[in-house]
């Protein structure tokens, strides 16, 4: 946000108020942090919206939407355009920097709505752990998933992630008689490719819109991707969201 896919953010808060699950985790970049990203530097965007109004964009249209009818566990990520704020100082004001002010949690007030800041991963369920993908020594691939699956190998259990803007699964079992399987998944975004100014004219990239769901019983869990169109709807267990 603010570039994200308006309907697809509506829908989703809408879908999260009727199924009430038991905890909701954001993978990070939520915000864009437009103006202090490497893209902007010297361009008309370094000087556009401010980390602060942007903040209290998400707060407006995503934060307080969405807590409106669900008050369960909201976890955040820590991820490259959380940071953005922070090393734009350093790198261009270290005087200043100010660590607590600029973080992301504090900039988005997390506490004052009962949400919870992870900054590197968050251990969601047995044998997962939910990162943002950004961390150096994971090896990036060009197929959807394959950056999960590369992940789940360094740290040697199944990982969620996103960074990618990639939606996609792959599993990987080893030991003898498939003793062992992990499972990288990479949740897509949702954003509005439109407004990626930085992908060029025509916005070619590979990315795919999706978001997750994870049927957690005991130690088996079930990931699904739940697939939103460029319109920002989604089918989810036989339902329409538009």
């Amino acid at each position: 946000m603010p570039l994200e896919n308006k309907r697809a953010n509506r829908n989703l808060i809408r879908f999260v108020h009727d199924s009430q699950p038991d905890e909701v985790i954001n993978i990070g970049d939520i915000n864009d942090y437009t103006a202090p990203g490497r893209w902007s530097a010297g361009q008309r965007a370094e000087y556009g919206m401010t980390v602060q109004q942007e903040a209290a964009y998400t707060r407006r249209h995503h934060i307080e939407p969405l807590r409106a009818g669900y008050d369960g566990p909201y976890t955040l990520l820590g991820s490259n355009h959380g940071e953005r704020p922070q090393k734009y100082l350093v790198d261009r004001a270290p005087a200043l920097y100010d660590e607590e002010s600029f973080r992301e949690d504090k900039l988005l007030r997390l506490d004052d709505y009962g949400m919870r800041f992870e900054p590197t991963r968050y251990d969601f369920a047995p044998g997962w752990s939910a990162i943002h993908g950004h961390a150096r020594g994971i090896s990036l691939a060009r197929y959807a998933g394959g950056t999960a699956i590369n992940a789940a190998r360094k740290y040697g259990r199944s990982i969620v992630m996103g960074h990618t803007h990639r939606a996609g699964i792959i599993s990987e079992t080893t030991g003898p008689a498939g003793t062992k399987t992990i499972t990288g998944v990479e949740l897509g975004h949702l954003m509005d490719i439109t407004q990626a100014a930085y992908l060029g004219p025509e916005r070619l990239a590979n990315w795919q819109s999706a978001f997750g769901l994870f049927h957690i019983d005991g130690t088996t869990v079930t990931p699904h991707l739940i697939p939103v169109s460029r319109t920002g709807s989604f089918l989810v267990e036989g339902e329409r969201y538009k």
